[in-house]
């Protein structure tokens, strides 16, 4: 097994609320999807599956005839469990996904929602929230910015909608577990030992962090456990009825721009990838800036993330230069691990975006000194679009804190 912790990156993955963490497990199972549907004939899973796989342009990608190496951003939008209704928003988790079937390997990497990224948009550019790709321009926009920050190409994405959880979990009849310790959790105590979880406990269960002597990694390890149960599941559907139950409760909540008539091609050209799947992480640095905290990605961590993508896509590795590595590199201050000012660009901005409000940051300095600075920034929310301008003085000095800074993480979870 491939497998690398340190501590650092265990602190650093317990800021995250619960909710953020558990998407990992069922955006495993939508990448299984995309690949398993295939191996019924297509005429008899139609009606599911169109619903879940573009029908605009149903030309099939000569890459997807050859069988070669294809990668898949899958978006995670946290509208809650079933029962709580459907709202836009931004995307609360981004793996992307590498599919080599001559590897017999699906490899899943997550990039933090906090990275800071430098967006061009219509209004112009603002520094933003990964995460906030997905309001401003929707699935291409969040697209092309995970493509830049890692400098690597990206074929298709997939949105998931994460209240279809619970539903996917129950058309497969639900998982077995082996559970390594007694605990409760949201009302319901998980035994130890071997037990059965319907889609609702299933949930609950892969959420659980404070109770876990290993906290976030205790977590992922339970996550990964629900990975491979559904896994599991789906390839023993033999049934076109099984198969059209679990695209038909799948189709609730995902829309990928995979072409529907590749589902059969996906199947005989890549199913052996099913055989392992392998987990990783884009670990960012803690920073905060003026009130809001941030993941700053660094040049090393950035080339060790698109070193790792490019070569499960068979590509040759090339150094990574772009918006971010130029933004870290004119920082004099900031390293990740002191307390000390992360600085944007003379006359910047950052927007949180969702809110319509934007902060200048004027010419920043650990000193403090102040500057005039005029600029316009955007953002976005589900009600609209939120624009503002500002021109004035403010204070130049951004506010900014570090907490521990990590390392990559890898693990490998056989698929079978």
């Amino acid at each position: 097994m491939d497998h690398q912790e340190t501590r650092a990156s265990r602190h650093n993955n317990n800021h995250g609320k619960p909710k953020r963490h558990w998407i990992r497990w069922v955006i495993g199972i939508i990448a299984i999807l995309l690949v398993a549907a295939g191996g019924y004939e297509y005429y008899k899973i139609h009606n599911a599956a169109e619903g879940i796989f573009s029908s605009g342009n149903n030309k099939v990608s000569q890459k997807l005839k050859d069988g070669k190496p294809v990668s898949v951003l899958l978006m995670g939008l946290d509208t809650g469990a079933i029962g709580r209704g459907n709202s836009g928003g931004n995307t609360d988790t981004l793996e992307l996904v590498t599919v080599n079937p001559k590897k017999e390997t699906i490899t899943m990497t997550s990039i933090p929602r906090d990275t800071l990224v430098k967006l061009k948009t219509s209004k112009g550019t603002d520094y933003v929230k990964i995460n906030a790709a997905y309001s401003i321009g929707g699935p291409k926009k969040t697209q092309k910015a995970v493509a830049e920050l890692l400098h690597v190409p990206i074929d298709y994405y997939a949105i998931v909608n994460m209240g279809v959880l619970e539903k996917v979990v129950n058309a497969v009849g639900g998982v077995d577990v082996d559970n390594p310790f007694k605990f409760t959790y949201e009302g319901h105590t998980f035994k130890k030992g071997k037990q059965h979880l319907n889609g609702t406990n299933a949930l609950k269960y892969s959420r659980m962090r404070y109770d876990d002597p290993n906290n976030d990694y205790g977590r992922q390890k339970r996550q990964q456990q629900i990975i491979k149960a559904v896994i599991k599941e789906l390839k023993s559907a033999s049934s076109v009825t099984a198969i059209n139950t679990i695209l038909d409760a799948a189709k609730k909540g995902i829309r990928t721009n995979v072409p529907i008539n590749a589902v059969a091609t996906l199947y005989a050209n890549y199913h052996t990838a099913m055989n392992t799947v392998k987990t990783y992480h884009f670990e960012g640095k803690n920073a905060t800036i003026s009130g809001t905290s941030f993941q700053i990605a660094v040049p090393k961590e950035i080339n060790r993330v698109s070193k790792l993508v490019r070569t499960a896509l068979g590509l040759k590795f090339s150094k990574v230069t772009n918006n971010e590595t130029k933004l870290y590199n004119m920082q004099t201050n900031y390293d990740g691990y002191n307390n000390v000012d992360f600085v944007l660009p003379n006359g910047a901005s950052y927007n949180d975006a969702g809110s319509g409000s934007s902060t200048s940051t004027g010419t920043s300095s650990s000193t403090g000194a102040s500057s005039t600075g005029t600029g316009t920034t955007y953002g976005t929310s589900t009600a609209g679009t939120g624009y503002s301008s500002y021109t004035g003085t403010g204070t130049g000095t951004t506010n900014s804190t570090v907490s521990s800074p990590t390392g990559g993480t890898t693990e490998t979870v056989p698929a079978n």
